[in-house]
């Protein structure tokens, strides 16, 4: 951690504050300052940070639970995307369960349904959004939503569940 993230989190880390439920901190627009980003969030008043691990591939979850493992104020997602709902498969659900096990990941998601761009099949986005909500009941964790023009699909497989 930097100096200046450090020094920011000592002076804020006992005092209650604004939570931020939904960061995509992963996200290639914060690799060469993040620290920097941290910092100026915690200065502004920011307690706690949920860094959203679906918002791409697995692999964004994993960066999403190792900053969490680096920041004591930052906990994380894991999911897969709407979007990735087509690489979703027992591997992927494999590699979520280990994060959820880990610790540091509070939910499942960034998860739901995506119809606007349809990335992935529609019914390949319902199946993946059913698994997430399995892996959320019995891990017993909170579930991230995404949905983009899906709204009455999202209910009938919220209700199914």
């Amino acid at each position: 951690m930097s100096t200046l993230a450090e020094s920011a989190a000592d002076s804020r880390s006992d005092r209650v504050g604004l939570a931020d439920t939904h960061c995509h901190l992963t996200d290639r627009a914060f690799a060469d300052d993040l620290d920097e980003v941290v910092a100026r969030a915690r200065a502004a008043g920011v307690t706690h940070i949920v860094a959203v691990g679906g918002g791409g591939p697995i692999e964004a979850s994993e960066a999403a639970a190792a900053l969490a493992e680096r920041f004591p104020f930052i906990r994380a997602t894991a999911g897969i995307h709407p979007h990735d709902a087509s690489a979703y498969d027992d591997a992927i659900e494999a590699r979520i369960v280990a994060l959820l096990e880990a610790g540091r990941v509070v939910a499942v998601g960034e998860t739901g349904l995506d119809y606007y761009y349809d990335h992935s099949p529609r019914d390949v986005q319902r199946s993946a959004l059913a698994r997430h909500i399995a892996l959320a009941r019995k891990h017993r964790v909170p579930i991230v939503l995404h949905c983009r023009d899906a709204e009455s699909d999202l209910r009938e497989v919220l209700a199914s569940e």
